[in-house]
């Protein structure tokens, strides 16, 4: 299985202006190509390979004087792009939708709008010393404090350089083998997900949603002043061009407070994923040989315009992805139950369904047997029980 592991790199000002530079040219070379295969396509070539792609980008750099630049960047950042676009395209093709043509293609990256990052070579990339790592095309090693007694795994793949808005970091992933189900002492932990808790376990124990923190909603509300803030900017300098219509100009305090708006984005993501990295740790701490979550039909929930985009902030799939490679790492097995269980309206004491229960229902009674018991509690003692359930009925 592979492992991914990201490390905060400390560039000085004349490495983050290469880094810079670097990400740059790898936003050019996906442009161009995107471009050319685009226009190979319309004209009734068929479909642009590699090859013609990296033919098409050497033309641009021995032929015109005004690409002479690219030949001062390392090329693997170039071709890479080229493959990561290819990449895409299949994609594309493989999920496109005819009600939605236009869904997966592929798009020009815009500077501001998209990420910057760069692609590094795996066969270069190597720590100098114990606060240093070789990054190609940078002529000295760059400061990297968190590989301090850390060796490079041998087998590295796919490395980037990314940024966040604020700091410059290295992504990469390394193969390791896959751990043998472990029989635990524990035997099931069933969880719950929703709204009002983002986690409820089988034990008992409730994660509360991170999203409703007075932390969370201060940076809510702090968002949404500065968005209305440069959007009044906006207006205020917007002017009329000759065809009537509006164009608006970019101050420096426009940019100032869009750079606010980044990082307001980013600290409310980064206190979200930490949260899910702290249940999901919860998770792996009670040793349990079996996890089973529900299999929600997201997309669908989405439909509902109330809840939206309290599901949409929980970011589920994330939170599923984070708990799968964890289940994996130790051992545990992950079941997903079945999209169609009805573990919320069956009753986790006599099994009796009710299906008049509504989703206000916060408190789940049992007309039969008289059970009161939290509704989510209740449902996660129902996943708990399902691998069970579903073992006698394939039995049966």
């Amino acid at each position: 299985m592979l492992i991914g592991k990201k490390v905060r790199l400390q560039p000085n000002r004349g490495q983050e202006r290469d880094f810079f530079r670097f990400a740059g040219t790898n936003r050019f070379a996906w442009n161009e190509s995107l471009a050319f295969y685009e226009d190979v396509y319309r004209s009734g070539g068929g479909y642009a390979t590699l090859a013609d792609l990296m033919k098409h980008l050497q033309d641009m750099k021995h032929n015109y004087p005004d690409y002479k630049w690219l030949l001062e960047v390392p090329e693997a950042i170039t071709k890479q792009a080229m493959k990561d676009l290819l990449k895409s395209y299949r994609t594309y093709y493989k999920e496109r939708d005819p009600l939605h043509p236009e869904r997966y293609k592929p798009k020009f990256k815009k500077r501001g709008k998209c990420t910057e990052s760069f692609y590094q070579r795996t066969d270069n990339i190597r720590k100098t010393d114990d606060t240093h790592i070789k990054i190609t095309g940078i002529r000295k090693p760059v400061k990297c404090t968190m590989l301090r007694g850390v060796d490079l795994p041998k087998n590295i793949q796919n490395p980037r350089v990314t940024f966040d808005g604020k700091y410059w970091y290295l992504s990469y992933s390394f193969e390791v083998e896959e751990a043998a189900i472990v029989d635990y002492a524990r035997g099931t932990l069933g969880i719950d997900l929703g709204i009002k808790d983002f986690a409820v376990f089988s034990d008992g124990r409730h994660f509360a949603n991170i999203n409703k923190s007075p932390e969370v909603r201060r940076l809510r509300r702090l968002l949404k002043r500065l968005q209305r803030q440069v959007s009044r900017k906006y207006e205020a300098n917007a002017a009329v061009d000759g065809n009537g219509k509006k164009v608006f100009h970019k101050t420096a305090n426009i940019r100032k407070i869009e750079q606010q708006i980044r990082m307001v984005y980013r600290r409310i993501a980064n206190i979200q994923r930490t949260y899910m990295y702290e249940v999901a740790g919860a998770v792996m701490r009670t040793k349990s040989r079996t996890v089973v979550l529900e299999d929600l039909h997201v997309k669908g929930m989405l439909q509902n315009p109330r809840l939206a985009r309290a599901i949409q902030e929980e970011n589920l799939s994330e939170f599923r992805r984070i708990l799968t490679y964890k289940c994996e790492r130790q051992g545990t097995e992950l079941v997903l139950a079945d999209r169609w269980y009805p573990s919320s309206k069956t009753c986790s004491c006599c099994g009796h369904v009710a299906r008049d229960l509504k989703l206000s229902d916060r408190i789940y009674k049992c007309a039969i047997c008289g059970l009161v018991m939290d509704r989510d509690e209740n449902a996660a003692v129902n996943l708990e029980r399902y691998p069970e359930m579903v073992s006698k009925t394939k039995t049966a």
